[in-house]
């Protein structure tokens, strides 16, 4: 009975101890960085929403980048902008789009937000398509995707807002 309990504190703290990293790194959902930009945000009525999609896309051009920068292709700006909205498709010609990146080692789901949240503002948008009279939408969508780059590890999203 006294090894019965024993296997189970065992088990029980390696439970615990799973649930805890979850809140770390490469854990974190899209959503639940949708969620903390949304509480970082909500003095200005921006709200995000996690989009399915928008991670599939956040993996192509997160692959696109990293491969620009091994020698395939240009390094200009313009041209690896041109090969996002590339990406991005028709459905996105009219909206912004933000790129932004964070690392994810020893940063919490509110510090990776923060941090993504620095480079969505109008001047950072991506999108020459937009018409410059136009601001964002406050509801806003993203999607992201975990990547590693010379064994450091980031959080790439991609965030879209239609033009109003």
């Amino acid at each position: 009975m006294k090894m019965a309990k024993k296997l189970l504190a065992v088990v029980l703290a390696g439970v615990l101890a799973l649930s805890v990293l979850t809140g770390c790194g490469g854990a974190v959902s899209t959503k639940a960085i949708a969620e903390a930009m949304s509480d970082k945000s909500k003095e200005d009525g921006v709200v995000y929403r996690a989009d399915p999609e928008l991670d599939e896309k956040a993996g192509q051009i997160a692959e696109m980048i990293r491969t620009k920068g091994k020698g395939n292709g240009s390094g200009n700006a313009k041209d690896i902008y041109d090969k996002i909205m590339a990406i991005m498709g028709d459905d996105y010609a009219d909206k912004y789009v933000w790129i932004a990146a964070t690392t994810t080692k020893g940063n919490n789901v509110t510090t990776q937000a923060s941090n993504l949240l620095e480079d969505v503002d109008i001047d950072s948008n991506i999108n020459s398509a937009v018409a410059d009279d136009t601001s964002p939408a406050n509801v806003r969508s993203i999607g992201t995707v975990p990547i590693t780059e010379n064994g450091v590890d980031y959080r790439f999203a991609v965030i879209t807002a239609d033009a109003e």
